[in-house]
């Protein structure tokens, strides 16, 4: 082969066969190179929209525990008192089987937070569509303990999305603020109650004999109770230092829940003044402060006598009640057993002073209470079981137990400590809703 001095380039034929080598590609090459490109750009895309998939079912998850967060913060915002369900959702955690109820479901409105529906009850079950999913919300009120002083609270948020099925949850939890809060467990009730004179029941023609105050005949306490209560009293006016007072009696317990007491014949224990009362039985269980009463059915009748019995008198001028009334007579409460309006207890009374005494008992969720009437003329009296004072109602009937009580000094023959009278309302009808 010729070579060529340094310097000098190679004849035309020659240089023209180096600069087609150097210049371009060929057709294989840029086949291959766009292959290449292709199946990069396909990676690319297929990463991209592996990324945007990702992207969007991270962004219907943030919508689910976003949702969740909306439903327990719109179960906090409820009272502890308003705090509950009247139909609860399926499926319930572990731990929250024991539904709160509410007091009063008769008319309930349901409230959610997704629409939003404004409503005095929690909606335990509802759908909420967000970017196109469709979620199931279930919301659980129960109790944290058996004492039933704590809720917990827990909302479960389902969707199905191309991935699948999800379920996120939230949990909280809310301690009664105070006693009266812990509604919980029923109440102890009674079965059977009695006021027994010699054995027999008391009443208008099985009076109670007493002398200068003092029971002449063994008078005897009986109750049949279920729920457990700690312990059972009995309640009745008896006559005080400075008048007519609430006295309590303890009963014992004999078995199969039975309680009695017996206060024996010249008991000088509690001193009584003539006239009718309604004889109020208690239990109380501790565990849990719940406290139920129930007034005897049959009016109680003390007569005053002289000693051996004999000129026994229902009272020198004992004090009547007319006219005795509540109103309304349907008393409209929320889901919590709250009033929605006051309710007026009225009555009309013969021989008394406006320094005597009229008082109205009823039954509320945490037990008994009573209020005093006022009058300004002694004949007229009026009080109100206000909407403020927070008493929780039960459903249902149940009605106002009136009584009347004077006191004065032992004139008459055979003297007399004092004088009562008692009367019920007609029923009242707890139910409805606030509107």
């Amino acid at each position: 082969m010729k070579r060529h001095p340094p310097g000098r380039r190679p004849p035309g034929p020659l240089r023209r066969a180096a600069g087609a080598r150097s210049d371009g590609f060929t057709l294989i090459e840029l086949l291959a190179a766009l292959g290449i490109v292709a199946i990069a750009v396909l990676a690319l895309a297929g990463g991209l929209a592996a990324a945007l998939k990702l992207a969007g079912l991270q962004k219907v998850r943030t919508q689910g525990n976003e949702l969740a967060t909306q439903a327990i913060e719109d179960l906090q915002r409820l009272d502890y008192d308003h705090l509950g369900v009247c139909t609860p959702a399926s499926g319930a955690p572990g731990g929250l089987s024991d539904t709160t109820y509410l007091a009063n479901c008769s008319s309930p409105t349901y409230g959610e937070p997704c629409t939003p529906t404004v409503g005095q009850v929690p909606d335990t079950a509802y759908t909420c569509t967000r970017r196109g999913v469709t979620f199931q919300v279930r919301r659980f009120v129960a109790w944290g303990d058996s004492n039933h002083t704590n809720k917990r609270l827990a909302v479960l948020v389902d969707w199905t999305d191309q991935a699948g099925a999800h379920q996120v949850t939230q949990q909280s939890s809310l301690r009664s603020p105070d006693q009266g809060s812990v509604i919980g467990l029923p109440s102890p009730s009674f079965t059977v109650t009695s006021v027994l004179v010699d054995g027999v029941t008391a009443s208008s023609g099985n009076p109670i004999d007493l002398v200068a105050g003092v029971v002449q005949s063994p008078v005897t306490f009986q109750a049949t109770t279920n729920g457990l209560p700690d312990s059972v009293f009995v309640s009745f006016l008896v006559r005080g230092e400075t008048g007519s007072s609430g006295a309590t009696l303890q009963l014992t317990p004999s078995g199969s829940g039975t309680w009695s007491a017996t206060l024996p014949a010249g008991s000088d224990q509690f001193l009584f003044g003539s006239g009718t009362q309604y004889v109020t039985f208690i239990a109380v269980r501790s565990a849990d402060g719940k406290v139920n009463s129930q007034p005897n059915a049959q009016v109680v009748t003390f007569v005053s006598c002289l000693p051996g019995g004999t000129g026994c008198t229902a009272g020198d001028n004992p004090p009547g009640l007319a006219g005795v009334a509540a109103s309304p007579t349907t008393p409209r409460i929320d889901p919590a057993g709250l009033l929605c309006d006051d309710i007026t207890v009225s009555a009309t009374t013969s021989n008394l002073t406006a320094a005597d005494s009229v008082t109205a008992s009823f039954q509320t969720l945490a037990g008994p209470y009573t209020i005093a009437l006022s009058s300004s003329d002694g004949s007229a009296w009026s009080a109100v079981i206000p909407v403020s004072a927070s008493y929780r109602f039960p459903t249902g009937s149940q009605p106002i137990y009136v009584t009347a009580a004077q006191d004065y000094a032992p004139t008459a023959t055979p003297p007399e400590y004092g004088s009562t009278a008692a009367v019920v309302t007609s029923p009242l009808t707890f139910g409805g809703g606030c509107p």
